[in-house]
């Protein structure tokens, strides 16, 4: 809704442009025409100005307003298809990513954390098989819409991960209103009576989660929550696991790598005592030799 009228108020200021652009030129043309003494009265003069008003820059307005708006409603729609999931309206992996990383960036400097937690629906793939894709999807748009009712400021932040899996961004929090909210959240699925044709569907989701630090690596957090939601899974599903999540330390690449080749490319240290023993063995096999060819 709030596009719709960005788009619409961007159409009527454009069509003010038009208008006043072209009622200018219109203007111009009926001085040019009045100069040439045709219409000789001041009464037709005004009504030849309104005329040409009338009919060359209202419609010309309201024809390039149409386009516009036209032309801004189909940019809107392919920027929605680029960054949410067609069918829940979620934001997509990418576009998630991209928020997740923003947000990190923007804790920086500031006592706050997040949290990520994966969610996946249990047991999936019988409803689908019971009540066919149809009813899956209902199931997917329904908790899309539960989660996202759950969401508690702007800067939390929503996605559908892949197939029955959402992962959710959760801004300036503790590891306990973490919880707090993976628990509601899967209370409110658990309860759910999800409409779906003739079939009414209940299902249960498990939580994974892990909290994020400013600037931390949002990739290696959601694997974190991806262990907790197996862990999850493994202690019987429908329940809420938190991931532990270390930040692995700054290292220079580069050097490491450096060095990784200097040590592949260095030649073998040199030993004094082995060679020592190497060369005294050389000495006896040679004098045994010698005094054999004697005998």
């Amino acid at each position: 809704m709030g596009s719709n009228l960005r788009d619409l108020m961007f159409s009527m200021n454009f069509m003010a442009l038009v208008s006043l652009s072209a009622l200018s030129i219109s203007f111009i043309v009926s001085i040019l025409v009045y100069q040439f003494g045709i219409p000789v009265r001041a009464a037709d003069y005004v009504r030849l100005n309104l005329f040409v008003t009338g009919c060359v820059a209202l419609p010309t307005a309201i024809i390039a307003a149409l386009h516009a708006f036209e032309t801004r409603s189909y940019q809107s729609r392919l920027e929605a298809l680029a960054w949410t999931d067609e069918l829940t309206g979620l934001l997509n992996r990418r576009f998630f990513l991209r928020g997740a990383h923003e947000e990190c960036n923007r804790m920086l400097g500031r006592p706050q954390a997040a949290a990520v937690a994966i969610i996946d629906l249990d047991l999936f793939k019988e409803v689908n098989d019971l009540y066919g894709h149809a009813a899956g999807d209902r199931v997917l748009k329904t908790v899309a819409q539960l989660a996202q009712a759950e969401l508690r400021s702007p800067f939390d932040k929503l996605g559908r991960w892949g197939g029955e899996e959402f992962v959710v961004l959760l801004s300036d929090v503790t590891p306990e209103d973490a919880r707090c909210f993976c628990e509601r959240l899967r209370s409110r699925i658990e309860t759910a009576q999800i409409e779906a044709g003739e079939h009414q569907v209940s299902i249960t989701a498990s939580f994974g989660f892990s909290m994020v630090g400013a600037g931390a690596d949002v990739s290696s957090a959601i694997e974190a929550a991806d262990r907790a939601l197996y862990e999850a899974k493994r202690l019987g599903r429908n329940r809420v696991e938190m991931g532990e999540y270390a930040r692995a330390g700054v290292q220079d690449i580069a050097d490491f790598n450096k060095r990784q080749r200097a040590l592949k490319n260095r030649a073998p240290a040199y030993d004094d005592t082995a060679d020592g023993i190497r060369a005294i063995s050389l000495e006896q096999a040679s004098l045994s030799r010698r005094q054999a060819s004697r005998l």
